[in-house]
């Protein structure tokens, strides 16, 4: 009786959290996948000039966004293609 009891009270969180992805505007899928790109890194990389390096200090120009070194990098909203947006909402099956 109490898992049924537990079961019914998340069973709201799950509806909400698929209505909320049906309605995820583009900025919000830039946003994860700025996100997903940086959380891909370990801790104390340098993919973007506001992270942090394993010394503690701002990585800036030493970064992968500020060396330019051909690979799609991802570390402002501004940076996501529309493509990289629509193969997003296609692998996570989140429609407009």
């Amino acid at each position: 009786m109490k898992r049924l009891l537990v079961l019914l009270g998340l069973a709201p969180l799950v509806w909400i959290t698929a209505a909320q992805a049906q309605r995820m505007s583009d900025e919000e899928v830039r946003s994860r996948i700025v996100n997903d790109y940086v959380g891909g890194f370990r801790a104390g990389d340098c993919p973007c000039p506001y992270s942090y390096a394993w010394n503690g200090q701002q990585c800036a120009d030493k970064s992968i966004y500020s060396q330019r070194t051909g690979r799609d990098v991802f570390c402002y909203p501004a940076d996501v293609p529309w493509q990289e947006i629509r193969e997003y909402r296609r692998r996570f099956d989140i429609p407009r």
